[in-house]
């Protein structure tokens, strides 16, 4: 374990001396991570804004000064990185933290807008199991908004149709797809085009946008049911790095985390609703909805069964967030 995190920690280094620049005395220089490599994903452009609105705004004491993908740190990574100070931000799925806080996947399954999770204090809950589990602080969540969608190569036009269906599945949603009976696939994300090319699988579970963005528009024809979960991207910080900033830096690192759940977060949501009516109109894309009541069903098969499998490896950490984002 000691030389395979040397070995990361040379990698990181070497990756982010690339273009850094040589800041004054006085500034303290951060450095990023994000999980995705494409530099297009609706999910990373929000993270070089929080960047950018950090750089523009720190008035020359506090700086980001690089952000690397998973060219310089591996995704299984990411969490340990941060932890051992080896960056001083990550942006990620909260699940990419589960190897460290068990339960961190049901940020993704709120009922609740994170504005409203800001306001009772879920935030704050959150950050004590991560300052003991990662030494982190969640100081953003973005694209709280936007929910994920089913989308498919079949058509399938009730619940009792997803039997048999071969959906990838993430960690996320397995707990879900399973309940629906459907048949579960582990397939890499950068696999999904091929797989639902060649009819290895049937479907998957993203957002809108992804359509166009990883052209899988191109492979599939149906979204199916409800929205449900969503894809928050947390912005995680090292805590001694945030611990270590002044009254006045620290400011501006948190009205960072704020900026990027108001407008760019806003703007996710414009063009998801745009992706699915460019879908529709242009590619022959059908919406497939359910009846009220398997619409009902639907919901809450995905937010119990998957808040029934955080409770029991995270049993702690279930009682004390459920209740706050999901109200049963």
């Amino acid at each position: 374990m000691k030389s395979l995190r040397n070995g990361l920690a040379a990698v990181v280094a070497g990756a982010l001396a690339v273009g850094a620049s040589v800041a004054a005395a006085d500034t303290i220089t951060l450095r990023g991570a994000v999980y995705t490599g494409n530099p297009n994903s609706p999910f990373r452009i929000p993270f070089h804004q929080f960047s950018d609105f950090v750089n523009e705004q720190g008035g020359g004491s506090v700086e980001i000064v690089d952000i690397v993908g998973p060219e310089a740190i591996p995704v299984n990574q990411l969490a340990r990185a941060l932890a051992d100070g080896l960056v001083d931000f990550v942006a990620a799925p909260p699940s990419y933290f589960e190897n460290l806080v068990p339960g961190m996947g049901g940020l993704s399954a709120p009922r609740i807008t994170t504005q409203e999770m800001r306001a009772n204090g879920t935030f704050e809950v959150i950050n004590e199991f991560l300052a003991p589990g990662a030494n982190a602080v969640m100081v953003g969540l973005y694209a709280g908004d936007v929910p994920f969608h089913i989308f498919s190569n079949e058509p399938v036009r009730s619940l009792a149709e997803f039997d048999g269906v071969r959906l990838r599945a993430t960690n996320t949603v397995l707990a879900f797809f399973t309940e629906l009976g459907a048949q579960p696939m582990q397939i890499s994300r950068g696999e999904i085009y091929t797989a639902l090319e060649r009819g290895v699988a049937n479907g998957y579970s993203n957002i809108n946008t992804e359509l166009f963005a990883s052209s899988w528009i191109e492979v599939v024809d149906y979204r199916i049911g409800p929205g449900f979960y969503t894809p928050n991207i947390a912005i995680f910080m090292n805590l001694d790095a945030y611990n270590q900033l002044d009254d006045k830096q620290r400011a501006v690192v948190n009205a960072a985390g704020l900026f990027v759940e108001g407008g760019p977060s806003w703007a996710m949501q414009q063009a998801e609703e745009e992706a699915a009516a460019l879908a529709v109109a242009e590619h022959g894309f059908e919406i497939i909805t359910f009846s009220p009541e398997e619409t009902e069903r639907f919901l809450d098969m995905a937010y119990s069964s998957t808040w029934e499998q955080i409770a029991e490896r995270a049993p702690d950490f279930a009682a004390r967030v459920r209740p706050l984002i999901v109200g049963d």
